[in-house]
């Protein structure tokens, strides 16, 4: 049965290796003009129409290696389709794929967007891609509602059916106050920042209401990726509420087990990366668990890192579910706002050894169907 996993591979980028010539030159006479023109050498192969995985370096190997062991639990498996957040190009995920993976994957996407960081999100997958459509230049009152697109991909199942997949990585929270700014204007700051979030969830949620119209309870389809928010957030709940969707976690899981991300400067975990299905694909997911105890909606978090006490003892993360900023209230929700959760669970033996070597601050999500 085919799987499909999120995953945020934090600052997955690449760096070139400039070659002093041009790919493909026999006779070397550009290393003279290059000497020449006081150029420190040329780009790689894909600048002349050819492309090996040799000619760049990935960004921290180390944690990379250890995200392929992650992306494998828990069945020893990698995902059929993998869902990425954070990756800085299609180069990335090529060379990932072939000096990692070796070539598992034969199809992969990845469409640039507008992010300042220049991460995207991307695909890969052992299934065909019929279609892809990008929503990264669609705009509200002269601006961009994407800054990292809303990334649809149809795919092609081993039993003919299409999965339509929306890879998704929402406005961050994160708002640094300016040197002069005022308390008022890093407020508005923060509400332009949650706004900008609350549109996309919007737009996305209103897209498949179109898109699927008529076709809701057979269509197969799902949005997955990195929302930046926990489910009591009012800016993403028309998103994550939708009557057309399933968190499809909420489902195996009891709430305080539901976190994918660590934030290791206050101790905190929550909810931030989803894969929220449609009715037809939740019933696909329900009768592979039902089939296979161990294919269960899985989150895999061997491969975070952890704070300690005085005494060396990992300690307890706090659990939030809903996150209070100075300008959004609290929820109404009866779901608890914070508890606290235990956070010894094992971990790779690299990563218990030096915490700084975790595969990034989300855990990949994993479902099969």
């Amino acid at each position: 049965m085919p799987s499909l996993a999120t995953f945020n591979a934090n600052n997955f980028f690449l760096r070139y290796k400039f070659g002093k010539t041009y790919p493909g030159d026999m006779s070397k006479k550009s290393l003279i003009e290059a000497s020449e023109a006081a150029m420190m050498g040329y780009l790689p192969e894909k600048a002349f129409g050819k492309y090996s995985p040799k000619s760049f370096i990935i960004w921290e190997p180390e944690r990379r290696k250890l995200a392929v062991k992650a992306l494998k639990e828990p069945d020893g498996k990698l995902p059929d389709i993998l869902c990425f957040q954070e990756v800085e190009n299609m180069d990335a995920i090529r060379a990932f794929n072939e000096n990692y993976l070796k070539s598992y994957y034969q199809y992969s996407l990845l469409i640039d967007g507008y992010d300042p960081r220049n991460i995207d999100v991307g695909v890969m997958s052992t299934l065909p891609i019929e279609e892809i459509r990008s929503h990264i230049d669609e705009s509200k009152n002269g601006r961009r509602i994407f800054s990292r697109d809303c990334l649809e991909a149809t795919f092609i199942l081993p039993d003919g059916e299409k999965l339509i997949l929306f890879v998704n990585h929402l406005k961050s929270k994160l708002v640094i106050k300016k040197k002069n700014d005022t308390e008022a204007q890093y407020h508005n700051h923060i509400r332009e920042s949650h706004e900008q979030r609350k549109l996309q969830a919007k737009t996305v949620s209103e897209y498949i209401e179109k898109r699927f119209k008529g076709k809701h309870d057979s269509a197969l389809y799902a949005v997955v990726g990195d929302f930046n928010d926990t489910p009591c957030s009012p800016y993403v709940k028309l998103l994550i509420k939708s009557p057309r969707l399933i968190n499809i976690l909420q489902e195996y899981r009891a709430v305080d087990d539901t976190w994918t991300y660590f934030w290791r400067d206050k101790n905190r975990v929550s909810q931030i990366d989803y894969i929220l299905v449609s009715k037809a694909l939740a019933q696909r997911i329900r009768k592979a668990a039902q089939n296979d105890g161990k294919k269960k909606p899985h989150i895999e978090r061997k491969g975070l890192a952890y704070k300690t006490g005085k005494a060396g003892n990992i300690l307890p993360a706090t659990m939030i579910h809903f996150e209070e900023d100075p300008v959004t209230s609290k929820s109404g929700s009866t779901t608890p706002e914070k508890s606290k959760v235990q956070f010894d669970h094992k971990r790779f033996k690299e990563i218990e050894a030096d915490w700084k070597k975790n595969i990034s601050d989300h855990c990949p999500v994993k479902v099969w169907f």
